[in-house]
């Protein structure tokens, strides 16, 4: 009886529909399936099984583009990607995530995360970045090494000096940005080795 409800039009030897496919795979049965491939054998799959799931798998490439038409303004929105319930992932195995624009808006109703192993913000070009703003009521910084943690006096290096009789040429040697107001404090000079400018 199943086979029965299984019917396959095939379009020559490239593109062949499916629908009401009894055998069960990872999703289940299959409801509709199109599949076409090249001369190379670089097949393109387009299905929706019995379970919900639907899928498009492209072995090569995949493009998709839209706002082409010049009856589309600069401020439409032409590409939407909804997920009405659920996470929605992008995930580059092997590569990379490129986003590219001339903004890119964050904009989350919880939180924005962003965590890895090495986190960079800015050009690797020294003073190719010309302006970074960090705005809010409270922002908490917490480093353990680096200038910004001299500047902010964390660092363990200054740490391991800190009330002592030479914490002040600690924090000289450490190169913080501090150094200028702590100088000037005490004259120019350093409580016991005399290091003032």
């Amino acid at each position: 009886m199943a086979q029965e409800t299984r019917t396959t039009d095939i379009f020559g030897p490239k593109l062949v529909i499916e629908t009401g496919n009894p055998q069960m795979g990872s999703a289940g049965r299959t409801a509709f399936t199109m599949q076409s491939t090249t001369d190379q054998g670089i097949r393109f799959v387009q299905s929706h099984s019995e379970s919900g799931m639907s899928k498009i798998m492209a072995e090569g490439m995949l493009q998709i583009e839209t706002g082409a038409s010049s009856l589309v303004n600069d401020d439409d929105v032409t590409f939407n990607f909804i997920s009405h319930k659920g996470d929605f992932a992008v995930n580059a195995d092997k590569g990379c995530v490129k986003i590219y624009g001339k903004q890119i808006v964050l904009d989350a109703s919880l939180e924005v995360v962003i965590q890895a192993p090495r986190i960079r913000i800015g050009y690797e070009q020294e003073h190719k970045t010309k302006d970074i703003k960090i705005l809010g009521q409270s922002v908490d910084i917490k480093s353990q090494q680096g200038s910004l943690a001299d500047a902010l006096m964390a660092s363990s290096f200054l740490k391991t000096f800190q009330g002592t009789l030479i914490a002040d040429l600690a924090l000289k040697l450490s190169g913080s940005s501090l150094i200028g107001g702590i100088t000037d404090a005490v004259a120019g000079e350093s409580n016991i080795l005399s290091i003032g400018d």
